[in-house]
C-alpha cells in the first residue's frame, strides 16, 4: 500500500496600483498545483492566470488596476 501526497497551493502576493485613486494594496492568490502551474513569478507573469485574477479598489471602487509587484512562490 503506498502513500499519496496531498499537493497544495503556491500562494503569490500581488501588489496593485489603483488606476484611478493611486492607492496601493495587495492581493493574495493561490494557484492549484496542476500541470503547468506558475511556480514563480517569472511564469506567472507569463502565464495566462493573472487574466482570471478580479480586481477592485476598497477605496474608490475602480475597477482597472495594475500589478506593480509580486512576491511569493515556490523558487
Amino acid at each position: 500500500m503506498g502513500l499519496a501526497v496531498a499537493k497544495s497551493n503556491v500562494a503569490f502576493t500581488l501588489h496593485i496600483r489603483c488606476v484611478n485613486c493611486y492607492r496601493e494594496s495587495v492581493k493574495c492568490v493561490e494557484v492549484p498545483m496542476v500541470d503547468d502551474a506558475p511556480l514563480d513569478t517569472d511564469e506567472l507573469m507569463e502565464s495566462a492566470y493573472l487574466d482570471g485574477v478580479r480586481y477592485r479598489c476598497g477605496s474608490c471602487e475602480g475597477l482597472a488596476g495594475q500589478i506593480f509587484g509580486i512576491s511569493g512562490g515556490l523558487r
